[in-house]
């Protein structure tokens, strides 16, 4: 009887901790190019992959090794976005406790459709940000040199 009560306990916290490791999370993203530029470093399923001489998005559906281009590895990518309405700014906290930065362009849709990572964590919309026009608050506490990166389509 302890016997069955021991087994059924590990499997239980078994499947437990197989559920906790089984959700994904945005890992990062990062800028190329061209579509034929070395990535130069291991990419993990999720990882977003911006092409700035077509303006493209692509997303990781499998690992890809860092010798990998985005040709070479297009049956590993879906593309995310093809619209040249598609920038992505940076920005680097220079000023604390200054929280708000300026936008290169409008954003078509404010909070929600703006993508945005802090030191290649991604923030969550509302909570961690906003955006009013083209102005992004950044609601979460941040350091000296964090970096920003901002993803969104917008009104040309």
């Amino acid at each position: 009887m302890k016997q069955m009560k021991v087994i059924i306990l590990t499997i239980t916290l078994l499947l437990f901790s197989l559920l906790g490791f089984t959700q994904t999370t945005p890992t990062g993203q990062m800028r190329v190019q061209n579509r034929t530029t070395l990535f130069g470093q291991n990419l993990p399923v999720g990882t977003q992959i911006y092409v700035v001489s077509d303006s493209t998005l692509w997303q990781a559906k499998f690992g890809i090794y860092n010798t990998g281009t985005i040709n070479t590895s297009i049956d590993s990518l879906v593309l995310i976005n093809n619209q040249f309405n598609y920038i992505v700014d940076q920005f680097v906290a220079a000023v604390i406790p200054s929280a708000t930065y300026t936008l290169t362009y409008l954003p078509k849709i404010a909070t929600t459709g703006v993508t945005v990572m802090m030191n290649g964590a991604a923030l969550r919309p509302n909570i961690d940000y906003t955006s009013l026009g083209k102005t992004l608050t950044i609601i979460t506490s941040q350091s000296l040199y964090d970096i920003f990166v901002v993803s969104y389509t917008y009104y040309r």
